[in-house]
């Protein structure tokens, strides 16, 4: 009998019970209204039993109809998830996924983006790499590290690539700084300030801002943020961070909206691994944020 009931025909049941008519079942399923009838007749032929009433108002299950389409969805469901698991090559075991990101992005959605992967996939096991964008390259070209996310537009060359989502970057200054007290501040008004940057994060902003814009003076540190956020907050200089991290910045500094002409200035997220990458976690991971996180 299983040879003889084509998935497509188990799948228009499940089709025509929603809809309630064969006419609303076959425009949605994009197959002729006969043809269809003709396959649940079938259909009910083979099982050797009824499956619809036909009445004037459309169509509905019968009480073995309706025993046989509730075991269907539940059959059907298990064939999906078996598919899925196979297509992605997950098994039973505990996998690992290596994840390498600069620490200001870090810090902001992506951190909720794993955390929520975590969640859906706990036999998943992710380990986080923080390093800046030139380790973040170097890494993903060994075995040590499964993807990348990152701020940068700078490729690395082979890897393949998914634009995620955009981040509003912010500024952090000291409390008893002159422009503390404006709720926005625009970008010509860091002219003369020290802008305080962890490794590799002056290349993150230079990809953010517009051609031709000044960039302040930097000195990079090779500190944690938290660390760097301090030192703005005793006065030696001004930090940027994303804007939805603003009640984060630690006590002695504020956070202020950065506009460059009065608009937001937006950094987009990439998230980047090789081809040859055979860790069966990976494809899960990149679909993930595939259907969650990418714009």
């Amino acid at each position: 009998m299983r040879s003889s009931i084509q998935l497509a025909t188990l799948n228009y049941a499940l089709v025509v019970a929603e809809e309630g008519s064969f006419l609303r079942a076959a425009r949605r399923a994009g197959i002729d209204h006969t043809a269809l009838s003709r396959r649940i007749r079938d259909l009910e032929y083979a099982i050797g039993t009824r499956i619809f009433h036909r009445h004037a108002r459309g169509v509905g299950p019968t009480p073995a109809g309706e025993r046989f389409l509730d075991r269907l969805r539940s059959v059907l469901l298990e064939l999906d998830n078996t598919l899925i698991l196979a297509r992605t090559g997950i098994k039973d075991e505990q996998q690992r996924l290596s994840i390498c990101s600069n620490g200001m992005v870090l810090a902001g959605r992506v951190l909720d983006a794993i955390i929520d992967f975590g969640k859906c996939h706990p036999n998943v096991t992710v380990s986080l790499i923080e390093g800046s964008q030139p380790e973040a390259r170097v890494a993903l070209g060994s075995t040590e590290v499964d993807v990348t996310v990152t701020s940068s537009s700078r490729s690395n060359g082979g890897a393949f690539e998914l634009k995620l989502w955009k981040d509003a970057l912010a500024i952090v200054v000291a409390s008893s700084h002159s422009l503390a007290c404006r709720p926005v501040i625009e970008w010509s008004e860091l002219g003369q300030e020290t802008l305080l940057v962890r490794r590799g994060e002056a290349v993150l902003l230079a990809d953010a801002v517009e051609n031709g814009v000044q960039l302040p003076a930097i000195v990079e540190h090779h500190v944690s943020a938290g660390i760097l956020l301090r030192l703005v907050g005793n006065g030696l200089g001004v930090a940027l961070i994303h804007d939805r991290d603003a009640n984060s910045v630690p006590e002695g500094a504020v956070c202020r909206k950065l506009r460059i002409g009065g608009k937001p200035i937006q950094i987009c997220n990439f998230a980047r691994w090789r081809q040859d990458n055979a860790n069966p976690a990976l494809p899960i991971f990149i679909a993930f944020l595939r259907d969650r996180y990418s714009f």
